[in-house]
């Protein structure tokens, strides 16, 4: 079994059209490629996937049986491209280029710049996962959302029952990050989150989890590097970057967190700066500490390892290619540092390892393997980085219960540059068994293993510490 803390498999269904979408989540959806602009595009960007990784066929074919479903309203900062590629391309060209690269159809890209509508989008996109349930075309599989572990473990004992959480990618779902947040007093922003906060605590499937951050400024929270070329030369990160948490922000962590609201809906730190992260973190230290019998897990649901020391260090330097260039790991601040690490385990938290190549090596490393063209030996070396960023965190820790934080989350469908052989959830028992297959044929850091033989590292990885994590605090 395999637990998947966070991927898309609703993104490019619901995005399949517009007014409706056109696809179910079970469905295969291969990109729109019709003329020859468009092949040119597909031709540029043959690192990131063209069709659907973790449509719910994928799933049951890699045995994902609980996976977090990550929605994700499209931050406008994907679709306004910075002036000078709108200029040169123009606005046909740009509209196909997205949709060569997302799988979005080219009506939703269209509709989606004509506004900013997050919070109706969030809503219209929630409904369209819960009205998903039920028994997949060919009647044999069924898929399902619970609400806390209770419910997840009854849904266990039934075979052929595929299990989402939901979650929410960045919290510009609230209607933040447009124009129009810059116009409002401080009085009615944060009515607005209130509101729509309560709104989300309300659903009969509230969230499980939420990014404060993603890749765009979103009022709230300052947000980490994530793009490098040539995507950074097409779309414009620089507002907000690097920022620390905002008065506004503090007030959505607050409602978030908060019981008297309804449900605890967890922060997750992807993608939130490092003096975001910070400060989040100092928080959570002195909430845990106050309250030792309520205490607030810091998750991190899609991340790798940057080998660096301690958060500080790890923006030293800007986040620019060579700092990554001739590294093993991702250098880059959106990874995870040893300090932090440390952090997320004294709070009994969580991170998802991904699928990312581009997050897991530097940039060297990854261009070296990629060419690798005897697909054992390239499996073997994908498989001996995915383990560096894993043994990097538990080194970090220390002790054996570095092992209790390390989990999995793949991002499918989140536009990665997806590892070359594991290519969708289809592939995950490959990648197991890789991984396990490299730990015991090459005894590899066998003095970080802590006596946990390579089954139960694996076992620990894939489900059992999501598992353990659902039993605290999925309630």
């Amino acid at each position: 079994m395999i637990i998947d803390l966070h991927c898309h498999p609703n993104l490019k269904s619901f995005n399949s059209g517009f007014p409706n979408p056109k696809a179910n989540m079970w469905e295969k959806i291969e990109h729109v490629i019709e003329n020859k602009f468009a092949k040119s595009i597909n031709d540029l960007t043959l690192n990131i996937s063209k069709e659907s990784q973790c449509n719910l066929d994928n799933m049951v074919a890699g045995n994902v049986r609980v996976f977090h479903i990550s929605l994700y309203p499209t931050e406008r900062g994907f679709l306004h491209l910075r002036n000078v590629p709108t200029a040169l391309l123009g606005k046909n060209k740009i509209n196909i280029t997205q949709s060569v690269v997302t799988g979005y159809s080219a009506d939703c890209i269209k509709e989606q710049k004509k506004h900013y509508k997050y919070f109706e989008e969030l809503n219209k996109e929630y409904n369209y996962v819960k009205n998903q349930q039920g028994k997949s075309p060919d009647g044999k599989n069924e898929f399902v959302i619970v609400n806390n572990n209770n419910e997840l473990q009854k849904a266990l004992e039934k075979d052929n029952t595929f299990i989402g959480i939901i979650t929410i990618e960045g919290t510009h779902v609230f209607d933040t990050g447009a124009p129009e947040t810059d116009a409002l007093s401080k009085e009615a922003l944060h009515k607005q989150l209130t509101d729509n906060i309560q709104i989300v605590k309300n659903w009969e499937f509230p969230p499980f989890t939420i990014n404060l951050s993603h890749h765009f400024w979103n009022h709230l929270a300052g947000h980490a590097t994530s793009f490098k070329r040539p995507i950074n030369g097409l779309v414009n990160q620089n507002r907000g970057k690097n920022k620390g948490i905002t008065e506004a922000g503090w007030h959505v962590i607050r409602e978030l967190l908060s019981t008297r609201n309804g449900k605890r809906i967890l922060i997750d730190t992807k993608h939130m700066s490092v003096e975001s992260r910070k400060e989040y973190y100092a928080f959570i230290e002195n909430h845990n500490y106050i309250n030792p019998n309520n205490k607030i897990p810091i998750i991190s649901s899609h991340a790798c390892a940057n080998g660096f020391k301690t958060l500080d260090s790890s923006v030293r330097e800007n986040d620019i290619m060579a700092k990554a260039k001739t590294s093993r790991l991702f250098k880059w601040s959106i990874n995870i540092s040893d300090e932090e690490a440390r952090i997320i385990h004294d709070s009994e938290g969580l991170i998802g390892i991904m699928m990312d190549k581009g997050n897991l090596g530097g940039i060297d490393l990854i261009k070296e393997l990629s060419t690798i063209t005897d697909s054992m030996k390239q499996r073997k070396a994908y498989a001996q980085l995915f383990l560096d960023n894993v043994f990097q965190l538990v080194q970090a820790v220390g002790e054996k219960s570095g092992w209790d934080i390390i989990a999995f989350g793949s991002d499918y469908d989140g536009t990665i540059t997806h590892i070359d052989p594991y290519s969708s959830a289809s592939e995950l028992p490959k990648l197991q068994q890789d991984l396990k297959d490299y730990l015991e044929n090459k005894q590899y850091k066998k003095h970080l293993w802590f006596d946990y033989t390579p089954k139960e590292i694996i076992d620990k990885i894939f489900y059992k510490n999501a598992m353990d994590f659902y039993k605290k605090y999925f309630v």
